[in-house]
């Protein structure tokens, strides 16, 4: 098992390497291809080999004597706006950033802002397609639109540089985009509106279940909140605030469901509620994968709003908190004791970052919040945390989702692709964030390398983006 002074060398040593080069897909012979998808069969050739690729490796030391915060997703990567708000996140952690100057966190800042647009408040540097490329207009293939991407990055970007005391260039709340979710009637259509039920690959986006376009529920909350931060006694903030208050949260308060979670507008119309054709009692002897489908995908979907949930201090009854408990507890695979998508006694979980993160901060702010089932928690998260220790690591010491598979964050962002068994920076990132869950829950092991993460005393974060409950010790 990987124990923290390994791991810390390792991940730091793997972003030494990522400095944007030559990158790991051949781009130009993509575009010319005509195909709308890095990954498909005939793409997939244009992923290059070891012989093809350069790494250009760069310090921390060196990067902050040149001002220079570009970063690629992976070694022999080309620029990356995704790799760069990861690197950050790695950086803090591992407490590199506390040897920042404050013209060193102004020129990372900078470096983020000169790709923001004015006109819609988006960031549209290196990492997702123009609005107009072929690769948001096939719909077997596009499942999360532009807009979508857009939102994903500014949510999570934007809590990032609040770690360098940042803020974007231009307000959100004045963008086309970043400033939608102000005008009422629109967020509460966007909300309201949907058909949870199976995407038709038509283009239309709203009869497709959220969590499978990768919560879009949350980016309202992000956005709207970080204009109540950055713009702090405007009218915009106050605007912001009152639609956190008055529609998100009323939307979300009114439909939790049997599981804890949401699949679907439960006053509404029953035809547009998720469920997967499952209709068999929650904790039955039913082992099926449509059953677990059914509990797990509201999971990994809506957990990104309970981690904004409790950062934002909003309550939660204790009755479907107790709920969330008993769902998450039950995804856990009982052989490799990850947590996936399907039967908990699958041979393995097919888990990833998210399947993981989700469900073990979810565990971990329940831990904090409610005396139920703690003992079972812990156990689970130390179960958890060791096996992602033994068998996410790849062969260069880093943490990976899957060793077989290509890594992306978008179907056509060839910018954040990273090959089979490569390490991703985003990827590692967000992984670490399981492990941060069970740190923070955990005060004892028999494993001497998963203690010495317990020990280690991790900074707490100011958003909501990889947010955790403060341990106590």
């Amino acid at each position: 098992m990987t124990d923290y002074s390994t791991l810390k060398q390792n991940t730091l040593k793997f972003l030494e390497n990522c400095y944007p080069s030559e990158g790991v897909f051949d781009a130009e012979g993509w575009e010319a291809s005509g195909e709308s998808s890095v990954l498909t069969p005939a793409a997939k050739t244009f992923i290059k080999k070891d012989c093809q690729i350069q790494i250009v490796n760069k310090t921390f030391s060196q990067r902050m004597s040149d001002n220079d915060w570009r970063f690629s997703s992976t070694p022999g990567g080309c620029e990356s706006l995704e790799g760069g708000h990861s690197a950050l996140e790695t950086y803090y952690f591992y407490g590199l950033t506390d040897q920042l100057s404050r013209e060193n966190k102004d020129a990372w800042i900078s470096y983020f802002n000169q790709y923001q647009d004015r006109e819609t408040g988006y960031f549209l540097g290196p990492y997702v397609r123009p609005k107009d490329h072929r690769a948001w207009q096939d719909y077997s293939l596009c499942t999360h639109p532009w807009y979508h991407m857009h939102d994903h990055f500014v949510s999570s970007l934007c809590s990032t540089m609040m770690l360098l005391g940042g803020k974007s260039k231009y307000p959100l709340s004045s963008g086309s985009m970043t400033g939608r979710f102000l005008e009422k009637s629109y967020l509460e259509e966007y909300l309201y509106g949907r058909d949870w039920n199976a995407y038709q690959k038509d283009g239309n986006y709203r009869r497709h279940n959220p969590w499978w376009m990768g919560n879009e529920f949350w980016f309202p909350a992000c956005i709207l909140w970080q204009i109540t931060q950055w713009e702090a006694g405007t009218p915009a903030a106050k605007q912001a605030r009152r639609m956190l208050d008055e529609v998100w949260y009323r939307w979300h308060d009114e439909n939790f469901g049997i599981t804890g979670f949401w699949y679907g507008e439960l006053n509404g119309d029953p035809t547009k509620i998720w469920n997967n054709g499952f209709s068999g009692p929650l904790f039955s002897d039913d082992r099926s994968d449509s059953k677990y489908e059914w509990i797990s995908v509201p999971v990994m979907g809506g957990a990104h709003q309970l981690w904004f949930y409790d950062f934002d201090g909003h309550p939660i009854a204790e009755s479907v908190r107790k709920a969330q408990t008993d769902t998450l507890l039950s995804l856990q695979n009982v052989n490799d004791f990850h947590f996936g998508l399907y039967s908990s006694d699958r041979p393995d979980s097919g888990s990833d970052n998210c399947t993981d993160v989700d469900c073990m901060t979810l565990l971990a702010i329940n831990h904090c919040r409610q005396d139920y089932r703690r003992k079972e928690i812990e156990t689970a998260l130390e179960k958890a945390a060791i096996a992602i220790l033994n068998d996410k690591i790849n062969q260069d010491g880093v943490l990976v989702s899957r060793q077989n598979r290509e890594y992306l964050h978008h179907s056509a962002s060839y910018e954040t692709l990273s090959r089979a068994g490569d390490a991703n920076v985003l990827d590692q990132s967000f992984y670490f964030w399981a492990l941060r869950a069970a740190f923070s829950v955990l005060k004892r092991s028999n494993y001497p390398e998963l203690q010495s993460f317990i020990d280690h005393d991790w900074p707490n974060v100011l958003s909501h983006w990889l947010w955790l409950p403060q341990k106590t010790r």
